[in-house]
């Protein structure tokens, strides 16, 4: 079992991330450069006010265990893609050229699928319209998988 270093929550042993709280999960004592990064990303000193908020897209490598990459989501629309003129641009042919996209209006990110071949996928689920992100909140793209944090 692993157990949360957060709010100490027992976990079994093939999740990454703790089942009550999200938090990154330490196994059997061990802890890694990814999960000093998590740590980092999420500690502060006091709670962000809406104009501290800070919105992330961490990109998992494709075993789904590591960040790969973390991307800060400044402008109020992002897209997703696997064109070179996307924010975030994904690599490879599950992924359509304008693939989704995430918008901000009045603090608060929507994500939407722009017609995709192969469609988006949001906590497991396939994404229908526009959804509203919520912080955790996992987008599958292709054989990609993005966390979308909020901090």
């Amino acid at each position: 079992m692993a157990t949360c270093a957060r709010c100490g929550a027992a976990n079994p042993d093939d999740h990454r991330f703790c089942k009550d709280c999200g938090g990154p999960l330490n196994h059997a004592g061990e802890v890694d450069d990814d999960t000093i990064i998590i740590k980092l990303l999420e500690d502060r000193s006091k709670p962000a006010t809406p104009a501290e908020r800070i919105a992330r897209l961490w990109l998992l490598d494709l075993s789904g265990e590591h960040v790969e990459r973390v991307y800060e989501l400044s402008d109020e629309l992002v897209i997703i893609g696997r064109r070179e003129g996307c924010a975030v641009c994904l690599p490879g042919t599950t992924i359509s050229r304008r693939h989704a996209q995430i918008r901000l209006t009045d603090g608060q990110y929507f994500l939407t699928d722009l017609g995709s071949t192969n469609g988006t996928l949001l906590n497991g689920e396939a994404l229908v319209g526009e959804e509203q992100l919520r912080d955790r909140d996992e987008i599958g793209v292709g054989i990609y998988k993005l966390i979308f944090r909020m901090t």
